[in-house]
């Protein structure tokens, strides 16, 4: 299930910085921008309709150029570890 975006609603600053990007990395950047919140990488794979593993080696790479930052958070009654993306301003 792809979703589609409406671009001309981002900041152009936004916009700068996604077309520094390549392709695989700038789909899933704008998407992160457009949601605005921390987001889980199955999550996002889902609505981008890519496979979780290929979203989170590509959030891993935008992590490491700093545009986006992660975050962990336990769940409550399993005590399980999730990741979350989110957007650097």
């Amino acid at each position: 299930m792809a979703v589609e975006v409406d671009v001309s609603k981002l900041p152009r600053e936004t916009l700068e910085r996604a077309l520094k990007l390549k392709n695989a990395a700038q789909q899933i950047y704008i998407m992160l921008c457009c949601y605005g919140e921390s987001m889980k990488p199955k999550t996002l794979a889902d609505a981008l309709g890519l496979s979780r593993a290929h979203v989170h080696m590509r959030l891993c790479q935008l992590e490491a150029m700093g545009y986006v930052k992660r975050s962990c958070e336990k769940s409550g009654h399993t005590g399980r570890r999730c990741v979350l993306f989110e957007v650097i301003v």
